[in-house]
């Protein structure tokens, strides 16, 4: 019980003893204000009572809403948290595949530069042996032209 509901009651109950004082020696001033005050004791019990439902009315529903939320936000950060992780997963795949695929064309590169340079050694060898003379003039205008550079 609330004070508005305490104080309705108290005036009602007063109002009630002069209302019976009032018809009791007769006088109508008395009795009617005796009948204004216990209304007006009536309606404020009546107004502190409606304030006491609002109030746990209010409680519950705070209180219902308040879980309600905090149990979607727990589902909100649990699925933000899943996609985060999916979507970590998947650019660690996208990257390893990148890496792996980097790894694979730059092994064929290498490859190909180690045959082509077996062809240039063969070839060059094959033309030394057909004109050695000519190697050597060519080895020997190589030294002269380093050793005017230096």
């Amino acid at each position: 019980m609330n004070r508005d509901s305490l104080e309705g009651n108290v005036r009602s109950v007063a109002g009630q003893g002069e209302k019976m004082f009032g018809q009791a020696v007769g006088d109508r001033t008395t009795t009617a204000q005796g009948v204004v005050d216990d209304v007006a004791g009536k309606a404020r019990s009546a107004l502190g009572s409606a304030k006491e439902a609002v109030g746990d009315g209010a409680d519950a529903i705070s209180a219902i809403d308040l879980s309600s939320l905090r149990d979607e936000i727990s589902k909100l950060a649990q699925k933000v948290s899943d996609l985060a992780q999916n979507q970590i997963s998947a650019g660690r795949d996208q990257v390893v595949g990148a890496m792996g695929a980097a790894g694979d064309s730059l092994s064929q590169s290498a490859a190909q530069a180690q045959d082509k340079f077996v062809a240039i050694e063969g070839d060059v060898e094959s033309r030394i042996k057909k004109n050695p003379w000519a190697a050597v003039a060519i080895a020997a205008l190589i030294g002269l032209l380093i050793g005017k550079m230096s």
